[in-house]
């Protein structure tokens, strides 16, 4: 009896050994693995990251010259964007004109002059009340209706002066109506002129009787006289 008792006790401690070395050996493998956490350690992102081709270098010049102010500094008229110009009559020195565009027309203008192209008004930049109102005329326009208003217009400063066909070495020396009258206030002219293309325009000029009434008419005849259609 005590025999088989001891052998069955050997038998439990024997078979305790073999479970606790079994779960011993399941442990150790188990540490040795990697965990599935590890592979996705990397951040998606990451996967992404890379950059996305260049454009290249001949793309990126046609992309710099379509944005560049050169490239559109040429008006749709095709006329230079400035021209020199010489001496004036009196002794007045050459200078520079900057090209600018109107409603239908592109004329020159030059230093101390401002342009107000939507109201078509050439004007002193010190003084505006010294300026030029541009109008253009339509190709079947009435020279007799047109000088009937020029005269009612200006009989009101004076009686005017009809100058037409007397311009000879005048910048506006095509004008096929030039009235004038010298008031007390200012000097007002009303003016039908024709450019070397035949395009006509009508011209009202206001120059008062100021300390810049000389500095005025000058660059302000040539100016319109530089006046052509787009």
């Amino acid at each position: 009896m005590k025999k088989s008792m001891l052998a069955t006790a050997a038998s439990v401690l024997l078979l305790s050994a073999l479970t606790l070395g079994a779960c011993s050996n399941n442990e150790t493998g188990s540490e040795a693995e990697p965990t599935a956490s590890s592979a996705a350690a990397t951040p998606v992102s990451e996967a992404t990251a890379s950059p996305e081709p260049s454009a290249s270098p001949e793309a990126t010049a046609e992309a710099q010259a379509s944005a560049s102010p050169e490239a559109s500094a040429q008006p749709s008229s095709g006329r230079p964007q400035t021209q020199s110009f010489g001496e004036q009559e009196g002794g007045v020195p050459g200078q520079e004109g900057t090209l600018e565009q109107g409603d239908g027309y592109s004329l020159y203008i030059f230093d101390g002059y401002t342009f107000d192209a939507k109201n078509g008004r050439l004007a002193l930049t010190a003084d505006p009340d010294y300026y030029a109102e541009i109008e253009p005329l339509p190709s079947g326009y009435d020279i007799a209706a047109l000088k009937q208003q020029g005269q009612t217009e200006l009989s009101a400063a004076g009686k005017p002066n009809d100058y037409s066909g007397e311009l000879i070495e005048h910048p506006l020396r095509y004008a096929e109506l030039y009235l004038q009258v010298s008031g007390e206030k200012a000097t007002e002219d009303y003016i039908v002129w024709k450019n070397e293309a035949g395009e006509a325009y009508l011209l009202r000029m206001h120059n008062p009787n100021g300390e810049l009434a000389d500095q005025f008419a000058p660059w302000m005849t040539v100016s319109l006289s530089t006046i052509e259609g787009n």
